[in-house]
């Protein structure tokens, strides 16, 4: 019973992923994703309207204003994959070989890891230890793992310890990961207070900041704001962004590079 329980738990976080990325989905594309029953999507449904996550529509559901909470990092590997690894691979070419790059603490700045094999001559920084093993088994010769509080939401280290430590650094370029672009409020977003201050401190300390993101995390917002457009140089997302949403972020006068 308490397996059946967690496996419920467990769908129910990764389809409040999926509404938050998607911003509306449908109750037959969520049962034959998950390869259960329409009922059992809808008593998940059902549960996420109760905790105020999803508000429930005519077939389907479609995203609240903010997601205050982020799925695990394991849960979040398996959204998007084959994008993330096209936007890595875009991502390592945008560097020269000689750059002191930060890796922001998510999968998608996990994606730019494993391809930094390609950028051996880099020197890599990060909060993530999934990242700093990811470097380890690739043979970077120069990669910093920066400690503090560990935070399993991310797999990342925060606190004090991390923030001062920033803060006598000094990055080229730094890969930020979000839970949202907001378009509308011209701003990066993610879910975890907590962590917000890392990613703030790791803006302040780089030359360059690039947002690495899944396309269908644009026009939906997290929690905490940690950037303005005008603080950001980049994103680099999908080639599944929709036209509109595109022309709205070249408007916003900022370079975008689809993957």
């Amino acid at each position: 019973m308490s397996e059946a329980l967690d496996l419920s738990g467990v769908r129910r976080r990764k389809i409040a992923r999926i509404v938050e990325e998607r911003g509306s989905v449908g109750v037959k594309d969520l049962s034959e994703e998950f390869g259960v029953s329409d009922v059992t999507i809808r008593r998940d449904l059902k549960e996420l309207g109760q905790q105020g996550v999803v508000t429930r529509t005519h077939g389907g559901v479609m995203i609240n204003s903010s997601i205050i909470a982020d799925l695990s990092n394991e849960e979040r590997k398996t959204v998007g994959h084959l994008e993330k690894k096209r936007i890595g691979e875009v991502a390592i070419d945008m560097l020269s070989d000689e750059e002191v790059v930060y890796l922001d603490a998510g999968t998608t700045a996990l994606a730019i890891a494993v391809q930094a094999h390609r950028k051996p001559g880099c020197h890599y920084v990060t909060t993530c230890l999934g990242i700093a093993t990811q470097l380890m088994e690739q043979d970077i010769k120069s990669f910093y793992l920066i400690g503090g509080a560990y935070r399993g939401t991310n797999d990342s280290f925060t606190g004090t310890l991390a923030i001062s430590a920033l803060r006598s650094l000094s990055f080229d370029v730094a890969f930020l990961c979000c839970s949202g672009i907001d378009i509308a409020r011209r701003s990066i977003s993610i879910g975890d207070e907590v962590y917000s201050q890392i990613q703030k401190e790791a803006i302040a300390s780089s030359r360059r900041n690039i947002v690495v993101a899944h396309h269908e995390k644009v026009s939906t917002n997290g929690f905490v704001h940690t950037a303005n457009f005008d603080q950001l140089d980049c994103i680099i997302t999908g080639a599944g962004l929709d036209e509109h949403s595109l022309a709205q972020l070249k408007s916003a006068d900022i370079e975008v590079l689809l993957a």
